[in-house]
C-alpha cells in the first residue's frame, strides 16, 4: 500500500513537472502567448465535455461532408469548419468560422473562438451554440504566477457557463468493439469480445449488441446477445421495444466496484469483492424516452438461477491468502415483472461533477407468474454532484431497499466495506431492508493562499457513511420495517482520502464511529466510489 502511495505521488509530482515545461514553450502565434498545442489543450479542456469520445484536429479549413458520420469531437485550428453531415460529439474551432449546412447534423456544442457561427435552418444542433473571443478564453496564460490554479478555475468552469455537455439515459455517443479481459476466483481468466449498444446515427433503427467469451477455470461459454428497435423521435422521445438472450456468471455487486477494478484487486493483490451465479434465460422489454435525461422501462424476465463455485486460488501477490468462498444462493427459475425510472443529468459518467442521478426500481416475482420465488422488491438511489466552487464540490447520495415476501440470497441488500460503509467489514450486514447515506467534501489545494509544492495536484476529501441493512418481520409490507430502526442504531464512519485531480485514483482511510477497537480501514481505489 506504501508503495502504491509512492508511486502515485511520484506520478503527481511528474505530470506537475511536466505542465510547467509546457507553459514556458515558445509562442508561435503574437496574440495569445502560448504554444499552438497547449491553446489546443485549453480549448478542448474548456469546450469539449464528452472526453470519453475521441477528439478529431484539424490544421486548416475542413469540411465534414454529408455521407460523413464524424464518430467522435472535432477540433479545427485556424481553418473554418463546414458541416454537411453528422458529427456525434463535440465542435471547436479556434480563429476560424463555422458553417453548418442543410440537413447536417451536430449532437453536441459548437463552440467557435474568434470566429463566428453560419446556420442554415434545416440543419440541426443538439447542443449549444457559443461564439467567444480568444481573451476570453485564454486570459492570463502565460502570465500567471500560478498557473495550475489558472488549469484548474478552467476545468472546474461550469458553475460559469450553462452550455456544458450533460450526461444522459441514452447511449448517444457510438462506443466501439472492444476486448474483454477479467479475472476472479470464479471464472479464472475471462476473454471476449463486446459490440456495446449506442445509437449510431439517424438512419440507424436497431441495434445490435452484447457480448461473448470464454471462462478458462470455469470451462464455460458465456454470452448475452441483445436487439432492440426504436420508433417516433430516436432520442428525446424514443419508444424503444428490444429482447435479449443471455448466459452469464452474474453478480450483483456492480455498484460497489467495476469489472475492471475488481479483476485487478483479484489478480494483483489476492482480494475479490464481487459474488458470483450462473444466470441463464432471456428477458423482453419496452422502454419510453421524455427527454435524453429521463427513461421509463418495463420488462418481462425469465432466468434460471444457479450457484457457482471458487475455481481458482492463484494471485499475482497475496502470499499464502486464499480468496473467499463464493456463496451459495437459492436456486431454481425466476420469472417476474421489472419496472424501472431512470434519470440521469450528470455531466460525466465516470466523472460526475454536477448534476443528478436517480434510479426508482422495482420486481415482483411470484406464482401467478409460474415462478420459482415469490417477493416483491423496491430499490430507490438518488445522487447529487454540486459545484460549491471551482475547488469545492460536495458529492450525495441516498439509497433505500425494502421488500416483501420470501427475498431470495441473491436479491439481499449488503452492506460494509468498499463504496458503502467504507469503516466496515466487507459485506457485514445484510437483510431485506436497506438506508445508506454517503457524502463527500472534496477540496483542491487552490482553494488556499499557498502552495503545496508536490501535494498541489492532490485533492482532498473528506466524507462519511451512515446506513444499516436487516431483515424486517416476516409478512411485513414494503412500507414497514423501517421504525425498528433508530438514529443511534445507525452504523457510521467518517475518513479522509487523498486523490488526483479527478477523483479516479484515490487512497481512503475510514474509521468507524461505534467503536475504539477496529483499527482504521485503508483502501486503494481507481474508481469512484459513487
Amino acid at each position: 500500500m506504501k508503495n502504491q502511495t509512492k508511486k502515485t505521488l511520484y506520478i503527481f509530482a511528474l505530470i506537475t513537472l511536466l505542465t510547467f515545461s509546457i507553459n514556458a514553450q515558445y509562442n508561435e502565434y503574437e496574440d495569445i502567448p502560448i504554444t499552438r498545442d497547449e491553446m489546443v489543450r485549453r480549448a478542448e479542456l474548456k469546450y469539449i465535455k464528452n472526453t470519453i469520445l475521441q477528439t478529431y484536429r484539424y490544421y486548416e479549413d475542413h469540411v465534414v461532408h454529408n455521407y460523413e458520420t464524424i464518430d467522435g469531437n472535432v477540433t479545427v485550428v485556424r481553418g473554418d469548419l463546414t458541416i454537411r453531415g453528422q458529427v456525434e460529439g463535440d465542435v471547436v474551432v479556434i480563429y476560424g468560422d463555422i458553417i453548418i449546412e442543410s440537413d447536417a447534423e451536430i449532437m453536441g456544442n459548437i463552440t467557435t473562438i474568434g470566429g463566428n457561427i453560419e446556420q442554415i435552418e434545416s440543419s440541426t444542433v443538439r447542443g449549444n451554440q457559443i461564439e467567444t473571443s480568444p481573451r476570453n478564453v485564454f486570459r492570463n496564460i502565460g502570465y500567471s504566477k500560478n498557473y495550475k490554479h489558472d488549469y484548474e478555475n478552467n476545468y472546474y468552469d461550469s458553475w460559469h457557463y450553462s452550455y456544458q455537455y450533460q450526461y444522459s439515459t441514452l447511449p448517444i455517443w457510438p462506443l466501439e468493439d472492444q476486448f474483454l479481459v477479467r479475472y476472479n476466483r470464479v471464472q479464472g481468466l475471462f476473454l471476449g469480445l463486446e459490440f456495446p449498444k449506442s445509437i449510431a446515427n439517424k438512419y440507424n433503427i436497431i441495434s445490435l449488441h452484447g457480448f461473448g467469451g470464454y471462462g478458462f477455470e470455469e470451462k464455460a461459454w458465456r454470452y448475452q446477445f441483445g436487439i432492440d428497435r426504436y420508433f417516433f423521435n430516436r432520442t428525446s422521445y424514443r419508444f424503444e421495444i428490444g429482447a435479449n438472450v443471455h448466459d452469464l456468471t452474474d453478480t450483483r455487486d456492480d455498484w460497489l466496484i467495476t469489472p475492471l477494478e475488481n479483476s485487478l484487486a483479484s489478480f494483483l493483490i489476492h482480494e475479490d469483492f464481487q459474488d458470483f451465479y450462473r444466470r441463464q434465460g432471456y428477458e423482453v422489454h419496452i422502454s419510453q424516452n421524455w427527454s435524453i435525461y429521463l427513461k421509463g422501462t418495463f420488462a418481462y424476465r425469465n432466468d434460471h438461477y444457479n450457484s457457482v463455485s471458487k475455481n481458482v486460488d492463484w494471485a499475482l501477490f497475496g502470499g499464502d491468502k486464499k480468496f473467499r468462498i463464493n456463496p451459495v444462493i437459492d436456486k431454481g427459475n425466476m420469472r417476474s415483472l421489472y419496472g424501472e425510472l431512470y434519470l440521469d443529468t450528470r455531466n460525466n459518467h465516470e466523472t460526475p461533477r454536477r448534476g443528478w442521478y436517480g434510479k426508482l426500481s422495482m420486481e415482483m416475482s411470484n406464482s401467478d407468474l409460474r415462478s420459482d420465488f415469490y417477493f416483491n422488491q423496491y430499490i430507490l438511489e438518488l445522487r447529487h454532484y454540486v459545484t460549491i466552487s471551482r475547488n469545492e464540490r460536495l458529492d450525495l447520495r441516498l439509497k433505500l431497499g425494502s421488500a416483501e415476501g420470501d427475498l431470495p440470497v441473491q436479491k439481499l441488500f449488503e452492506l460494509g466495506g468498499i463504496s458503502t460503509l467504507r469503516g466496515f467489514d466487507f459485506k457485514e450486514y445484510a437483510g431485506d431492508r436497506l438506508l445508506l447515506a454517503n457524502i463527500e467534501y472534496n477540496l483542491s489545494p487552490s482553494i488556499f493562499s499557498r502552495d503545496f509544492f508536490l501535494f498541489d495536484d492532490i485533492r482532498l476529501i473528506l466524507f462519511s457513511d451512515i446506513g444499516s441493512a436487516w431483515f424486517s418481520n416476516e409478512n411485513s409490507k414494503f412500507t414497514e420495517g423501517f421504525g425498528i430502526l433508530k438514529f443511534n442504531s445507525l452504523k457510521s464512519d467518517i475518513g479522509v482520502a487523498f486523490s488526483n485531480w479527478d477523483g479516479t485514483v484515490r487512497l481512503n482511510i475510514a474509521k468507524r464511529m461505534d467503536t475504539n477497537k477496529d483499527p482504521m480501514v485503508l483502501t486503494f481505489r481507481i474508481a469512484k466510489p459513487f
